[in-house]
């Protein structure tokens, strides 16, 4: 995907929009408040900072469109801004802010290197400064359907003979972007677990960046199904009382859910454990790496096990 195609899908996200105005507003200080924009792309969060009164925005963007954001600021006459290209986490000895904005949120919400960006931010920010977004919960839930799976386990439909379970297993040791339906999930976002819930506003120490967490469901709460797989969503906390979510139950943003199929569809009885231990790794020296095992429990005991993991569905 081109830059500037990234950037009209972003620009043409009206609830995203409104939240990050809403965040803005509710911490700006007119002619006070002072504002470090990472990962500024077009400029346009620091462009809605300056409208709102911030007295000044420094914006930080290791790609080109640090050049079309300078293009828009001439073209608005917004002033009061200042531009650097390159990594925010390369700077050495950045200048202090009131207020840390960074929208690096990806459909997997980690896979844009969110957690290590406000991690390292904490330098940017004056003793009770704002970082934006402060929080993110992230959920899973089993899908109960068998349309997402339908559309991507294609390999035992393809015929003529030929053994393609390599390739099946691989494929299916992917995570992928889909638009998950409230029906995909049982209708309801009760099925639903917090399986992380990170605080960037409050923790004392930086979040790692291995992070793990089982979840389970009883059979008894979600009838006697068949799971094909997890729909993974999240909730980002702006400020208090503003946040965005991506959740299927949720007003649509521009943002997908991801969907992480299972090698087999598991049946569950009213008395099985359905176990998700959910591994995401987003260490620099790693990139992205996502595992999620299944077990399916009964009377405490694992009768079925699946271990996926993204590296593996790599060529």
């Amino acid at each position: 995907m081109s830059e500037i195609e990234l950037h009209r899908k972003l620009l043409g996200d009206a609830p995203r929009n409104a939240a990050f105005h809403a965040a803005l507003k509710a911490v700006i200080k007119p002619g006070v408040t002072t504002v470090a924009d990472l990962g500024a792309g077009t400029g346009f969060l620091s462009f809605l900072a300056r409208q709102l009164g911030a007295a000044h925005c420094t914006l930080i963007e290791y790609t080109d469109t640090i050049q079309l954001a300078t293009q828009l600021a001439r073209a608005n006459k917004i002033d009061g801004l200042s531009f650097i290209q390159g990594h925010s986490a390369e700077l050495k000895k950045p200048e202090k802010v009131d207020v840390v904005v960074s929208e690096t949120l990806g459909n997997y919400a980690l896979e844009e290197n969110l957690l290590e960006t406000l991690n390292d931010a904490r330098r940017y920010l004056k003793k009770n400064g704002v970082l934006i977004p402060c929080g993110l919960k992230q959920y899973v839930a089993p899908v109960l359907t068998p349309r997402l799976q339908d559309e991507i386990d294609i390999w035992p439909r393809i015929g003529f003979g030929i053994n393609l379970d390599a390739a099946r297993t691989m494929s299916l040791s992917n995570m992928y972007v889909r638009a998950v339906q409230p029906a995909d999930v049982g209708g309801s976002e009760a099925n639903a677990k917090c399986w992380d819930d990170l605080r960037f506003a409050t923790d004392t120490d930086a979040a790692p960046s291995l992070r793990r967490e089982s979840v389970h469901w009883s059979g008894k709460s979600l009838g006697a199904v068949t799971v094909h797989g997890y729909a993974l969503w999240w909730v980002a906390e702006l400020v208090p009382g503003v946040t965005i979510s991506t959740s299927p139950f949720s007003v649509a943003t521009h943002w997908e859910q991801i969907y992480l199929p299972l090698l087999s569809p598991i049946s569950l009885a009213a008395t099985d454990t359905l176990e998700c231990t959910l591994t995401s790794d987003t260490r620099p020296d790693v990139g992205v790496r996502v595992a999620w095992r299944t077990r399916q429990l009964q009377g405490g005991k694992a009768v079925q096990t699946q271990d996926q993991d993204i590296t593996k569905g790599r060529i």
